[in-house]
């Protein structure tokens, strides 16, 4: 019985340095990168009433019957791993802007604040943040940063199972009745698709 013991305490002892329970113990190394979930816990609301649809964008005039004073924002969710040391830096980003519009000359600057849901609806549109908003710059015309690691590293001391986001204007519209949109996709801008975003952490 003893021998049958010492097999079997060995044999764990190599799997959990070795196997797929280390991953659970230790986690992933940084760097590392999180794409955005894509699917069903995540697209576009209103921002002054209930609503809802999947494409990811953020801006006014969305299309000719949306209301002249009204906005559109995002939404993001991010799985986070069972373990994951908390990171020095977190940056949300897109290689994936199409603007459509000067969204970003006439509404001002692009805005990430954190958010926590359960699940995706046209209900979402009015839910308080749970933390600051922070500025998104554009490296390029085609890409937009965010610094979110205060609510990443928040995210992750509560040991939470995900990280969420609502990307939005400073400004709710122009007024002028035509679109300004930050679109984000890769073919079809009503498809919204997992890696559109990633989180890349450091």
């Amino acid at each position: 019985m003893r021998i049958v013991l010492g097999l079997v305490i060995v044999v764990l002892t190599a799997c959990a340095s070795t196997g797929p329970l280390a991953d659970l113990a230790v986690g992933p190394n940084l760097p590392h990168q999180i794409s955005n979930q894509g699917g069903g816990m995540e697209g576009h609301t209103p921002r002054g009433f209930a609503g809802s649809g999947t494409g990811l964008f953020a801006g006014d005039d969305l299309n000719p019957n949306f209301p002249p004073d009204d906005g559109i924002q995002i939404w993001l969710t991010f799985q986070l791993p069972f373990v994951l040391p908390a990171p020095e830096e977190a940056m949300l980003r897109s290689e994936l802007l199409d603007p459509r519009g000067s969204p970003f000359t006439d509404l001002g600057t692009l805005l990430a604040e954190p958010i926590a849901y359960d699940s995706f609806d046209r209900e979402n549109f009015d839910l308080a943040a749970i933390g600051e908003a922070v500025e998104c710059v554009r490296p390029t015309a085609g890409s937009v940063e965010c610094d979110v690691t205060e609510a990443v590293r928040s995210a992750i001391d509560d040991s939470a199972a995900r990280v969420q986001f609502r990307l939005k204007f400073q400004t709710l519209t122009d007024g002028d009745g035509e679109p300004d949109l930050a679109r984000f996709f890769r073919s079809d801008p009503n498809t919204n698709e997992r890696g559109i975003f990633t989180l890349d952490l450091r």
